[in-house]
């Protein structure tokens, strides 16, 4: 399963999230199984979100929609940042 991470930078948290979380049925739809996000101790204006998708057509999907543009521009988005499509690798712990 693909995995988008994605680093992006906000006016106002509970702005940026508001519209985050206001995205989650298009997400659901586009097969986003799991959102991890993480706010940036030593930058509280910024995340890193890590998404898994069913496959990669749903993350291009979702990640070039229209909405996803209107939600950041409503959310406050100052920097869409950047945005790496990634593999899991099994390993051994």
């Amino acid at each position: 399963m693909p995995h988008v991470l994605v680093r992006q930078r906000f006016e106002e948290f509970d702005r940026w999230k508001k519209g985050f979380e206001s995205l989650a049925a298009a997400r659901a739809e586009a097969g986003c199984r799991s959102t991890a996000v993480f706010r940036n101790r030593q930058d509280p204006h910024e995340v890193v979100v890590l998404f898994e998708f069913e496959n990669i057509e749903g993350a291009v999907q979702h990640s070039s929609s229209d909405a996803l543009r209107a939600a950041w521009q409503e959310a406050g988005v100052t920097d869409p940042g950047t945005k790496d499509v990634l593999d899991a690798v099994p390993v051994d712990v």
